[in-house]
């Protein structure tokens, strides 16, 4: 009788049941069946059989992060890069965008800058007011499992830190919804944290639902139908971090990424 993934971990099986029941180790057979880029066995793991990270991300949560109105350059390095990127990764004639989950507003100081249609959603009520009273645009209260916007709305959609939110049994409908309100080739940037150590964390501060690798959310788009155009990988180091970020261009094999930037269009 054939073994299943978490009881043999190095063999290709979908998980028994006692196995499933395990989110961490569910996310690990995701992880693996994305580096060996079977597509077809991963697609089918994203359903209500499998264990789920608890999912903490309510309103009430989310006020309660975000209750502190604070800005981009007053964050860490790390951020301060990935939202840079992901900005820069905008198409020039780019003139609607949507942002998901836009939390403090820091991809909006850099938009703000430009002649563009700015709309964007969260589900903290206290996101919201924030970034009314702070930018030009519309913004909206909801979940982002409930989004309502025309079809081929969108020059660009941004979903930065926010895919590791979103519970797998919903992430793949999610990534539809976008792709279906992203003008013909549209953008979809995005950022996820990787290597992050959660399953050995005593808590979950961020309220994360995933554990990101490269090589599972290059799967989760493409079997969404998108095209990974760029990526940047980020380091999170605490000390000295523009001289680390230096040196991990030359030393690549000395710290694992923190954080992935992506740039992908409809396949």
């Amino acid at each position: 009788m054939k073994q299943c993934l978490g009881c043999k971990i190095e063999n290709r099986y979908p998980l028994c049941k006692k196995c499933a029941e395990k989110p961490f180790l569910v996310e690990r057979m995701r992880q693996i069946l994305a580096s060996l880029n079977d597509l077809t066995m991963l697609k089918k793991t994203y359903n209500l059989q499998y264990a789920e990270i608890k999912n903490l991300n309510s309103s009430s949560f989310w006020n309660k992060k975000l209750s502190e109105n604070t800005n981009l350059e007053k964050q860490d390095g790390m951020t301060r890069d990935r939202v840079r990127i992901a900005f820069g990764f905008m198409p020039k004639g780019a003139k609607k965008i949507l942002d998901i989950g836009a939390g403090q507003g820091f991809i909006e100081e850099l938009l703000s800058q430009r002649n563009i249609r700015i709309f964007a959603n969260d589900i903290s009520g206290v996101s919201v007011r924030n970034l009314k009273n702070k930018f030009k645009g519309k913004f909206r209260k909801e979940s982002i499992y409930k989004m309502k916007y025309p079809k081929k709305s969108f020059d660009v959609v941004f979903a930065l830190e926010i895919l590791e939110h979103v519970v797998p049994s919903k992430i793949l409908t999610l990534l539809d919804g976008i792709k279906q309100i992203l003008k013909k080739k549209g953008s979809f940037i995005i950022s996820v944290p990787t290597n992050e150590g959660l399953e050995k964390a005593k808590n979950n501060p961020s309220g994360h639902t995933r554990t990101y690798t490269e090589n599972l959310i290059r799967a989760e788009l493409a079997i969404a139908g998108f095209k990974i155009i760029k990526l940047k990988t980020l380091f999170a180091f605490k000390n000295l971090y523009t001289l680390k970020k230096i040196s991990s261009k030359i030393l690549r094999n000395r710290w694992q990424p923190n954080d992935l930037v992506i740039l992908a269009k409809t396949a």
